[in-house]
């Protein structure tokens, strides 16, 4: 098996703009094993009525592609808003990939989600900048005004959620 990439619908919430927006990750199916890229959407009971979400679990979209949550090898979460790792716990077994500066961030600024990625027991692989994961797979920083959002990357593909 190479590399296939399959397309995770985990949400949708409203805008601020009144629309209705997909929430999607990604799962990385290599043949050493699976990377998802964020885990959706979690967080306080108000957080979720605000956005008017309609959420679903990592598990069941990962069901859907014949995957469990112990399929999953390592996380890597492109940034820490509720909407991109708000089911972290569920993968409380997989090392989590994050730039040091957003998980420093989201500590200072987002304390009302820190139980859903910051729970205890969580396992970070922090990151400074550019930095290869595993299996020839990257991430790179976005640009200047997301210093500390990346994108996932191998050589063929840029995923981004």
């Amino acid at each position: 098996m190479g590399l296939e990439i399959r397309r995770l619908h985990l949400a949708s919430l409203e805008g601020v703009d009144g629309r209705r927006w997909p929430v999607h990750g990604f799962v990385v199916m290599h043949p050493k094993g699976c990377i998802l890229v964020d885990t959706g959407v979690g967080g306080p009971e108000e957080v979720l009525t605000d956005w008017r979400v309609v959420n679903r679990s990592a598990a069941e979209a990962l069901g859907e592609h014949d995957l469990a949550p112990g399929d999953v090898a390592l996380v890597v979460n492109t940034h820490l808003h509720f909407d991109h790792c708000g089911q972290n716990a569920v993968f409380r077994h997989a090392p989590f990939y994050v730039q040091r500066l957003e998980l420093e961030r989201a500590r200072r600024h987002a304390r009302a989600l820190t139980d859903w990625f910051d729970f205890a027991g969580a396992r970070f692989e922090l990151l400074d900048g550019d930095a290869e994961v595993a299996w020839a797979m990257s991430l790179r920083r976005l640009h200047a005004s997301r210093p500390h959002h990346v994108h996932f990357c191998h050589h063929t593909h840029v995923l981004h959620s």
